[in-house]
């Protein structure tokens, strides 16, 4: 299942815009992503994903694909080290239950193409769709 770099981002903002939560379900059930593992020093069966506090609100950071995971760990490379950056790709569904309660998504952080989607919205998402 290859990570979908066709999504729409433009299509997600103005649903975004419009606060219309079952136009970006669709929008974000309908294509796969890429999530940055992160190591844990505990070794466990679960996958850590790569998590942001932007303006005081954290934020799960998700790529639409492996290209653009890959340019945002070239920018960031402050963040990685030397370590070697791995990455998992996850359906829409799957996305939507990697974010915590109390945490928004962040599409293609730090890259142009870049979507904010508040906590408050994934809420609503998650209702819309009877995930919670």
């Amino acid at each position: 299942m290859p990570a979908d770099p066709d999504l729409d981002t433009n299509e997600c903002r103005t649903a975004i815009e419009q606060r219309d939560a079952a136009s970006l379900a669709d929008c974000l059930l309908a294509h796969s992503y890429v999530l940055i593992h992160l190591r844990e020093d505990e070794p466990s069966d679960e996958l850590g994903a790569l998590t942001a506090d932007l303006e005081g609100t954290p934020y799960l950071v998700a790529f639409t694909g492996q290209s653009q995971a890959a340019e945002f760990v070239e920018l960031r490379a402050d963040l990685f080290g030397d370590d070697e950056v791995g990455g998992f790709i996850v359906d829409g569904e799957t996305l939507l239950d990697y974010i915590a309660d109390g945490y928004g998504l962040l599409l293609n952080a730090d890259l142009k193409s870049m979507c904010r989607v508040d906590a408050e919205l994934i809420a609503d998402i998650l209702d819309e769709l009877n995930l919670d």
